[in-house]
């Protein structure tokens, strides 16, 4: 969902609603999802529990006590995370006590000055569209009638968390490995978390921006390739076997290595598919984004594993780890989630995964084996604010696909806005955002370099259809 609900002028995402803080994101507005959501629980599920969590952003934990304060006034039991809360740490709670539904305060990955509510319901995933669309029918609906008020605690799940984590790697076999990481947090909500999962070993984990700054540092906190080159030179400059970057709620994951550099979340899922696949001897298929990069189904085939394609957005990848057996799905954002655990993406547990590998194999040693099976890759993703309506722009996009010919196209597909793959194998994505009002291009080639290239081509092509409608 990606629409702008004009009762509140919040954004619907795929699990939940985002704004503007002060103009769209206000204790009014949030007073008025929280009826719809209480209405929900109390008329459809007829369960009166909630947990809430909170990020890092401006007002967050106020408005996480506000709305708990208000679930308790309708007479629902309410549980707050007493620390600021990575969405994958939400969704454990949610499983782990029980609690028909999660909310979490956060705008995940989106500018410092947004906010939103992000649901999980019972199974530890994303909503549905079929929840988020009956929450969606309460909107302006008066409050439940409650005969006696709701409790509130106050409540800390991490420990629990971490001993998860911990039960899903191979704590014993590293405990006494020396492997150096470092994670930049960007702000955000991962603080100390990797650090709890390794206590007790010979690892050292060090941090980058662990600090709870509202403005993250002056940029969104998005792991990406353009906002971790601080994290890219200290790994390379001080000798780390690693670094891996979350964003603001910590479920994205990219990483970087001294000798290799940057490593994108297309590099980080292929390396994580191989892993799992051929050294653990896991089974199951692999879910990948539209806009995910080629070499994670190469490394499919090669390991002559089910891959299968689906929209932006994990909660289409909740649906199919729910019914079928999955090893791993991944977006090109940076979101992973693991079939062995919750249907939701957790990239604690793939940062964990990786320190494994890093320990038993070595993440050089899989890189490269990746690059021997499935090529070269480098990969480029840009956000274009359209000058004009974006609606038109993207329609006379659909129209005249063609035209984005940087090289011969060899098909054309609209599964999730419209990619176009050329005939060598690189590709053009343009989509719309679900979370901005922006259109995103994403492309691929065999470096870098290049996909920038065709970026700029999309680009020019975009800009002259603005003027056109103009």
């Amino acid at each position: 969902m990606s629409s702008r609900d004009s009762r509140l002028n919040f954004r619907s995402t795929s699990d939940g609603w985002r704004g503007k803080l002060a103009k769209d994101f206000t204790f009014d507005n949030v007073e008025l999802i929280g009826k719809a959501i209480a209405n929900y629980l109390l008329i459809d599920i007829k369960k009166k529990d909630i947990v809430i969590g909170y990020d890092t952003r401006f007002m967050s934990k106020e408005f996480a006590y506000f709305l708990g304060s208000k679930m308790q006034e309708w007479g629902i039991d309410t549980h707050i995370i007493s620390r600021p809360s990575p969405t994958p740490l939400l969704a454990f709670a949610v499983v782990s006590g029980g609690h028909p539904l999660g909310l979490n305060i956060t705008a995940s990955h989106n500018p410092p000055f947004d906010n939103g509510i992000k649901i999980r319901v019972d199974y530890g995933g994303a909503p549905t569209n079929n929840i988020t669309e009956k929450i969606e029918s309460y909107f302006g609906h008066d409050a439940p009638n409650s005969v006696a008020k709701g409790t509130l605690t106050v409540t800390n799940p991490i420990d629990n968390y971490v001993s998860k984590i911990r039960s899903m790697i191979s704590f014993d076999l590293i405990k006494e490995s020396r492997a150096r990481i470092i994670v930049d947090t960007m702000h955000g909500t991962t603080v100390d978390i990797l650090s709890r999962v390794f206590n007790g070993t010979e690892l050292q984990i060090n941090y980058l921006h662990n600090d709870f700054d509202p403005y993250f540092g002056g940029i969104n906190p998005e792991p990406k390739y353009e906002s971790t080159s601080e994290l890219q030179r200290l790994v390379k400059e001080d000798n780390y076997d690693f670094g891996i970057a979350h964003d603001g709620d910590g479920d994205r994951i990219v990483a970087s290595l001294p000798t290799d550099g940057y490593l994108s979340p297309h590099d980080v899922s292929a390396i994580l598919v191989l892993y799992l696949s051929k050294y653990k001897k896991l089974p199951g298929k692999v879910i990948g984004s539209s806009t995910l990069g080629r070499r994670v189904k190469r490394v499919c085939d090669h390991l002559k594993i089910i891959f299968e394609v689906m929209p932006v957005g994990f909660k289409n990848a909740t649906e199919g780890m729910l019914t079928s057996e999955v090893l791993l799905a991944a977006e090109e954002n940076g979101g992973v989630g693991l079939g062995f655990y919750l249907p939701e993406r957790d990239t604690t547990l793939a940062a964990s995964l990786l320190v494994e590998a890093q320990c038993l194999v070595g993440l050089k040693k899989l890189h490269d084996e990746v690059a021997l099976i499935a090529g070269k890759s480098g990969f480029c993703r840009y956000n274009h604010t359209p000058s004009c309506d974006r609606d038109l722009i993207f329609q006379k996009v659909v129209e005249t696909a063609n035209h984005f010919n940087y090289m011969d196209i060899s098909s054309v597909n609209d599964l999730d806005g419209i990619k176009i793959i050329y005939k060598n194998g690189d590709w053009l994505s343009i989509r719309y955002s679900g979370t901005e009002d922006i259109l995103r291009i994403y492309c691929e080639s065999d470096t870098r370099e290049e996909a920038v290239k065709i970026r700029d081509f999309a680009l020019s092509k975009l800009i002259k259809i603005e003027e056109q409608i103009k």
